[in-house]
């Protein structure tokens, strides 16, 4: 093995980029590359970021059990101490990703009889663009995981077992769960049971779990008037189909009734200028994420309105907002295989015929009720969590045992991503039946 390639070797080994040493430069780095993800993490300290411990938790208060009262002079009082909290909890994920060079492109950038000088600054860059592809595939590879499929994946995302930490599909579906006190909310994906393994309503007569534990849900209708309220069945849980029980009257208005509905839903906070959503992390962290299709769809109802909305000439809506939240586009949707499907309406009731399928995800195109989906997200409550020793850690370089001119280091992370409240968040949904 020559020098300039033990001397690299030695480079790589005893430097480490900051990114990848301080979780709040790993922050800053996340928030100039990445999409969805980074909206998440933007300008959270590591304090809210990184912890220990065998799994990660949190406590939330589902009910307030009030002790409020009236009370007369002289009375006595029943002191209470109310035991309010719960314990989320949910484990650990390990992601891994590496570097890797070989001595042909380690020599060839060295010069022969370079100076010191010289040598140095090319190991530099060789190092540097190495770091940045590794930075790029780390960060590429954490999106994809934000958006992948709930269906037969609640043992892989749910067990302590499993490898696939949570994505943004499990805390927010489109699945009602019908026995909710506060009304229609989304519950667990097909497939599963809970969420985090915190409980939930029941799907059969009994209300039971938490009522709290779950997401918003709007639905709309695309060639719906704005208006009209009809009544559908939209138990696709792939157990209730076709029970009249589970009916009930869906505002499947046009989109922008759906928007109303779901801002006071999620109330989330509008911004009192556009430049204060993007100063304030707490109110850049509320977002409307969308699939081009979505994107594409809000335009047109955008232009529909062109007479009495701002942009008079210019048909172009750039960067779209909902009461100053920005609907962002989120490439991942345009062909995720994530939405409910393998069903169909029937007749002039809306009544689903067949079961939906709980191993099979279907993209905004083929699943039953096709259309965009737009996802409320409020990153105040959704978190990715890091392990405090395992928060992006370099590994020595290892030679490759199969091939002996080729290097590799090896980056792990463990992490999950952690939501501490479902209500926060919603999905606008479309819901395609005419009576």
């Amino acid at each position: 093995m020559g020098q300039p390639i033990q001397t690299f070797n030695d480079f790589m080994a005893s430097t480490g980029p900051t990114y990848l040493t301080s979780a709040d430069a790993v922050i800053n780095e996340a928030v100039k590359n990445t999409y969805a993800f980074s909206r998440l993490l933007k300008d959270k300290t590591s304090e809210a970021t990184v912890q220990g411990g065998n799994e990660i938790r949190d406590v939330v208060m589902f009910n307030d059990s009030s002790t409020y009262d009236h009370y007369l002079p002289n009375d006595t009082f029943n002191w209470r101490n109310a035991q309010v909290l719960s314990t989320i909890k949910c484990p650990w994920r390990f992601s891994i990703d590496h570097m890797a060079w070989t001595d042909h492109e380690v020599e060839l950038n060295s010069g022969e009889g370079a100076g010191r000088d010289y040598v140095k600054s090319q190991y530099k860059r060789l190092k540097r663009q190495k770091e940045q592809r590794l930075w790029t595939s780390l960060l590429n590879g954490f999106e994809n995981d934000l958006w992948a499929s709930t269906f037969g994946n609640s043992n892989n995302m749910e067990n302590g077992g499993g490898s696939l930490p949570y994505s943004l599909p499990c805390f927010i579906t489109e699945v009602p769960d019908f026995n909710n006190a506060y009304g229609v909310r989304g519950g667990a994906p097909l497939g599963w049971s809970s969420v985090m393994n915190l409980g939930l309503n029941s799907t059969g007569t009994t209300t039971t779990g938490e009522n709290r534990w779950t997401n918003q849900i709007s639905y709309y209708n695309v060639a719906s008037d704005g208006n009209t309220a009809r009544t559908v069945k939209t138990g696709i849980d792939n157990v209730k189909d076709n029970t009249s029980t589970y009916r009930y009257s869906a505002p499947t208005g046009g989109l922008i009734t759906a928007f109303d509905e779901m801002w006071l839903k999620c109330s989330f906070t509008p911004p009192s200028t556009k430049q204060e959503y993007f100063e304030r992390a707490e109110l850049n962290r509320q977002m409307i994420l969308a699939s081009r299709l979505g994107i594409n769809q809000y335009k047109r109802f955008l232009r529909a309105a062109n007479d009495t909305l701002v942009s008079y000439q210019d048909a172009a809506y750039a960067n779209p907002t909902f009461s100053g939240i920005e609907l962002m586009y989120c490439a991942n949707l345009d062909d995720a295989a994530i939405f409910p499907g393998g069903v169909t309406r029937t007749n002039t009731t809306g009544v689903l015929s067949g079961n939906a399928s709980t191993t099979t995800g279907y993209t905004e195109a083929t699943a039953t009720d096709a259309g965009a989906r737009y996802y409320w997200v409020n990153g105040n409550y959704l978190t990715p969590i890091y392990h405090s020793r395992r928060y992006f850690s370099k590994h020595e370089v290892m030679k490759h045992p199969n091939q002996p001119f080729t290097y590799v280091q090896v980056v792990d992370c463990w992490w999950n991503l952690f939501c501490n409240s479902r209500q926060r968040h919603g999905i606008v949904a479309p819901l395609n039946y005419t009576p």
